[in-house]
């Protein structure tokens, strides 16, 4: 049986992919008390602590990679701890240990910099007539947010090239039960779909790559075109007609609401 080590697993996307994971041996760690993963090897400790990360890390196939401060308005004080010397810690721990591979959480915000037809922006690499954002181009933060998880991707490409675990780096969209406003419909990542990317990533026979983490979603501008089998099947559209207009928190300075 595939041993799997998720971390973050008190938080929000986690709890939504726990039902995705059944059939699997976890281990699952936070610096937060953990709920809802009954069966679960349970560890409590910081991933920054060379030491804390080389224990989690013992005995497992791969990672899911989930911690992190999810803030996108939070300053780099706050950020630079979880989201770049975690990341840095985890990634040699597992490359001293063998794990063949690590499923690394990013985010849209890597490359919520780049402008859309229909929305503000310098006007230089702008979208027009419906074209999608293309996983491969180079990364392009919104944020300083952003700029942690460009970073990550990077350091992940270094591991991976230098024969440490291969690195699946998925930037994830809003992940939330439903849409909570117009802005979301850009963005939305289903639950069930979220459990399809990561089981498609923990498949994935690649040494690295760069995914979007969205649903099929009508009016989505990034392109979820892939080389694992991730295949999803949630569209925001459904929800079109009864979410307020907003920007759904995603590269708020940058973005305009969507008209539907």
């Amino acid at each position: 049986m595939t041993t799997v080590l998720v971390t973050g697993a008190a938080g929000r996307v986690a709890g939504m992919l726990r039902p995705g994971l059944d059939g699997l041996s976890l281990r699952v760690v936070d610096t937060r008390p953990v709920t809802g993963w009954d069966g679960a090897d349970v560890v409590l400790g910081d991933l920054a602590d060379p030491g804390f990360a080389a224990a989690a890390l013992d005995g497992m196939d791969a990672v899911v990679h989930l911690a992190a401060n999810p803030n996108a308005d939070a300053a780099w004080p706050h950020l630079r701890g979880p989201n770049v010397d975690a990341v840095v810690t985890l990634l040699d721990a597992a490359r001293a240990a063998g794990v063949p591979k690590v499923v690394l959480a990013s985010s849209v915000h890597a490359m919520g910099g780049y402008p859309v037809d229909g929305l503000s922006g310098d006007g230089v690499g702008g979208l027009a007539n419906g074209a999608l954002i293309d996983p491969d181009w180079p990364a392009r933060p919104c944020c300083t947010y952003g700029a942690t998880k460009a970073f990550a991707e990077a350091y992940g490409r270094t591991v991976a090239d230098d024969g440490g675990p291969a690195v699946l780096c998925l930037r994830l969209g809003a992940v939330l039960p439903h849409p909570t406003d117009t802005g979301n419909l850009r963005v939305w990542l289903s639950p069930g779909d979220l459990q399809r990317l990561i089981r498609a990533a923990l498949a994935a026979e690649l040494r690295y790559g760069c995914y979007f983490g969205v649903s099929a979603n009508t009016h989505g501008v990034f392109s979820y075109a892939n080389a694992m089998g991730y295949r999803p099947e949630s569209d925001s559209a459904i929800y079109a007609a009864d979410v307020p207009v907003g920007d759904g928190g995603v590269c708020r300075w940058r973005a305009a609401p969507l008209a539907v």
